[in-house]
């Protein structure tokens, strides 16, 4: 059954499906709808936002609905607009109190029609299970309000551009969260959303304004991810140490140095004309060959894209690779729920967990969780710290 959430706030629990307003339980059989609400966690559901790549209600709106969907819209954002005028807070009221009975019915009613449309003329996506447990993961992070020390920020605002402009879009955006785009690339790798706070693209200097609401943050980062990700689709077995110097003293004949090792491989791993390093530990054409067809690139988690030849290898390692660790994460999200430490960022191919003390003693079970990948065991490193710019390697006794 098709369905839209009327107010997301626990006491503002309601649906509506088949012409009619239902409130405070949601029925089992309501299962179609467009996007996710915090009143749905936990349960499956098809979400028409999924099924259409991340495209927006009106650009996946049909032409013989774009009309009605403009006309519905206007009427709602109008009240809005009056709410706002009078100053009414909506943590303390249910939405669909304040609007007539007949501008909410017709808005939700065209609503389920698109989403009607979308289910019928778009196909499943392949990967849809991993979309749906990625989908509510980062809705669970948005969730969590990103905490600013502001008297470090004011400090580094007195210097530096970026951080001045930092405290001026708080100014406007006082309770910053992390808001994640699950269609920002092709790969899938994970990008911020307009409005979101930057943890993505964060300079290092600023990263010791953002801290824990707890005790502190927890890094589990996989070790050189997309050259184990390679290794794994070989079908390899994965070096326990740290790769890049696994390479250095295996595949590099000559006396060189771990960063000049480093360099050389991916300056050889991702130009098609390179010809500087020769392995039977590595092989492209073999990862190409199996997983690069036709011009689209199709991966172990179900996701397709299309690319030239020339970035082929490129996308096949950086999807693989940023949906291995997604889905670690996913994982890692779902074990602390009812606990108080919680998945508070991703970047990357790294996990940050918020840690309470009460936790710790779950740090080997959580670096365990997120080194099981789909792709094999793939080694991470663990890291603890007060802020997000003073993170300290961990080793668990």
């Amino acid at each position: 059954m098709v369905f839209q959430i009327l107010d997301d706030k626990r006491d503002c629990r309601g649906i509506y499906a088949n012409g009619e307003f239902i409130y405070d339980k949601i029925p089992s059989s309501a299962d179609h709808t467009w996007a996710y609400s915090n009143g749905l966690a936990g349960r499956h559901i098809q979400y028409a936002y999924l099924w259409g790549n991340g495209k927006s209600i009106k650009e996946i709106c049909p032409e013989h609905l774009k009309a009605r969907l403009e006309s519905r819209e206007h009427k709602i954002k109008a009240h809005f607009k009056s709410f706002n005028i009078a100053q009414i807070n909506f943590d303390d009221i249910c939405f669909y109190d304040l609007v007539p009975d007949k501008h909410m019915r017709h808005y939700f009613e065209i609503k389920n029609e698109i989403c009607e449309w979308v289910f019928e003329n778009y196909p499943k996506p392949q990967n849809y299970s991993f979309l749906h447990e990625a989908y509510q993961t980062i809705q669970d992070i948005a969730h969590h309000p990103v905490k600013i020390n502001l008297h470090k920020l004011y400090n580094l605002a007195k210097t530096d551009t970026k951080a001045k402009n930092l405290l001026k879009w708080l100014q406007t955006n006082p309770n910053p969260t992390v808001r994640y785009n699950l269609f920002g690339t092709v790969t899938g790798r994970l990008t911020t959303r307009e409005g979101s706070f930057p943890i993505m693209n964060l300079k290092t200097e600023l990263k010791p304004i953002v801290e824990p609401k707890w005790n502190c943050f927890l890094e589990l980062d996989f070790n050189a991810a997309e050259i184990r990700t390679m290794l794994a689709l070989m079908g390899q077995e994965q070096p326990q140490g740290d790769i890049h110097e696994w390479n250095q003293q295996n595949i590099f004949k000559e006396n060189i140095s771990r960063d000049e090792a480093k360099r050389r491989f991916f300056a050889w791993l991702y130009n098609p004309n390179s010809q500087t390093l020769e392995s039977s530990a590595y092989d492209k054409q073999a990862v190409l060959g199996r997983y690069y067809k036709e011009g689209h690139i199709q991966t172990r988690f179900g996701r397709q894209a299309a690319c030239g030849p020339f970035h082929a290898l490129n996308y096949v390692l950086q999807s693989h690779s940023s949906d291995a660790c997604l889905e670690r994460v996913c994982k890692l999200n779902i074990f602390l729920k009812d606990r108080k430490s919680y998945v508070a960022f991703t970047i990357h191919d790294c996990c940050i967990i918020d840690l309470h003390r009460d936790d710790r003693h779950l740090i080997p079970q959580l670096k365990e969780i997120f080194e099981d990948t789909k792709l094999g065991h793939f080694p991470s490193a663990c890291h603890i710290g007060k802020n997000l710019g003073e993170m300290r390697k961990f080793t668990w006794k």
